[in-house]
This record gives C-alpha cells, sequence and structure tokens, in this order.
C-alpha cells in the first residue's frame, strides 16, 4: 500500500484517521499488534494528556480502505 492518510474531525477534540499506523500510533495505543502492515481505523483524543490512540478496526485491503473513506466522508 502507498500509505494514503484520510482523517475527519469528529468534534473539537476526536479525530478519526484511516492510514497506516506508526510506531508511535501503536504504542499510544497501549495495544500489541504483531501485524501493522496495511490501513486501521482510529481515532485520538486531543485532550488527553498521553495522547491515546483507539484502533477501531484493521482494513483488508487498499479497495477496502478507500470505500471506508468514503463512507465516513474522509478527506
Amino acid at each position: 500500500m502507498s500509505g494514503h492518510y484520510f482523517s475527519r474531525n469528529l468534534d473539537d477534540d476526536r479525530t478519526l484517521y484511516l492510514a497506516p499506523l506508526t510506531d508511535r500510533d501503536v504504542e499510544r495505543s497501549g495495544q500489541e499488534i504483531a501485524d501493522v502492515s496495511g490501513y486501521f481505523l482510529f481515532e485520538s483524543c486531543r485532550s488527553d494528556i498521553l495522547g491515546r490512540v483507539e484502533i477501531l478496526a484493521r482494513v483488508a485491503d487498499e479497495t477496502a480502505a478507500f470505500k471506508l473513506r468514503h463512507m465516513l466522508s474522509m478527506d
């Protein structure tokens, strides 16, 4: 995958992302993810002092990522 990044503000504090995970994203999620390749749907909260990331879903492939992007009206 070429590494497209999409996002959408949910409110003044939260942003939804559809993107590859960085090492920092995984660390901030507190989860152990064996294979971080591909796209993930995740949310981050700006007011959280620790900058936590909540990983919501893994997206099967680039085609699914683009479909999900359109469904969620992400830029």
